[in-house]
């Protein structure tokens, strides 16, 4: 009997990225929990763009090491469910009451961390989602919003607000991006997944855009053109979605329709 399991040496280099990930994860929550002041709260949402690089970090180890297993798989989705799940939720219902006074108790202290928890149910059902439907839709396309996705936008939008220097009142659009990021993250939109194009003009866009939110949130600059670089792709990638991924939503309805059949031919 072995006190512990034994595994190839490599398979611990893409789960300490996971890990890493899961810790800042927790920091940023650890932080927007006890922050009083600006500086603390914009130190939550770096976390949180941290936890994004290492996300897309963790995946591409695994597959040069060939270290891909479903161990990994279900460490990354536990790591997600924290970073872009509750840390989210937790800047924005402390973030919300700290700048806006109206928002810190009564109905619409409520109504925030009612859309908190809404928001961190939806994270999860979400991760459980892609879990179990990644085999029967592919590999072009996610459903739904991916949680990364959501975790970022949210803190770059959030890193963009004070950059821009706009007014307190834009904290009310972050509580309605709790609301709508939740919808999207459960819903069967498609979403194409992040590949290196063909094409060497837009493969060298694509490692430009990369390289430069890797070496920017690294040096806490322009949050604002990393917001932008994060909605532009979300908001594209699901027109896409709806035009060249259509064939997904079309094949998911038949197979729901197809099921009960199926069901009860089992049955016979």
């Amino acid at each position: 009997m072995h006190i512990f399991d034994r595994f190839p040496a490599r398979y611990m280099v893409p789960n300490a990225v996971t890990c890493t990930g899961l810790v800042i994860g927790l920091a940023s929550i650890h932080t927007s929990l006890t922050a009083t002041t600006r500086e603390g709260f914009l130190s939550a949402g770096w976390f949180i763009l941290y936890a994004v690089l290492l996300d897309k970090l963790d995946g591409t180890v695994a597959r040069r090491l060939k270290a891909s297993s479903e161990f990994g798989v279900q460490l990354d989705s536990f790591s997600d469910f924290v970073t872009f799940g509750m840390a989210p939720a937790a800047l924005v219902t402390h973030a919300v009451p700290w700048a806006l006074p109206a928002w810190a108790s009564g109905n619409l202290n409520a109504l925030l961390l009612a859309l908190g928890a809404l928001y961190v149910l939806a994270a999860a059902l979400r991760l459980a989602k892609f879990n179990v439907t990644t085999a029967t839709i592919g590999p072009r396309f996610f459903l739904g919003l991916p949680s990364t996705s959501s975790g970022g936008i949210i803190a770059s939008s959030f890193l963009a607000k004070y950059e821009l220097g706009l007014s307190d009142n834009v904290f009310v659009g972050f509580v309605v991006a709790l609301a709508l990021n939740a919808v999207l993250m459960v819903s069967n939109l498609p979403q194409p997944k992040l590949h290196v194009s063909k094409n060497p003009a837009l493969r060298l866009i694509q490692l430009g855009a990369v390289v430069s939110v890797f070496i920017l949130v690294l040096l806490h600059r322009f949050p604002t053109y990393i917001a932008s670089l994060a909605l532009a792709y979300t908001l594209g990638g699901f027109v896409y979605g709806l035009t060249a991924g259509r064939e997904v939503l079309m094949a998911r309805e038949d197979e729901d329709e197809d099921e009960p059949a199926d069901e009860a031919h089992a049955a016979r």
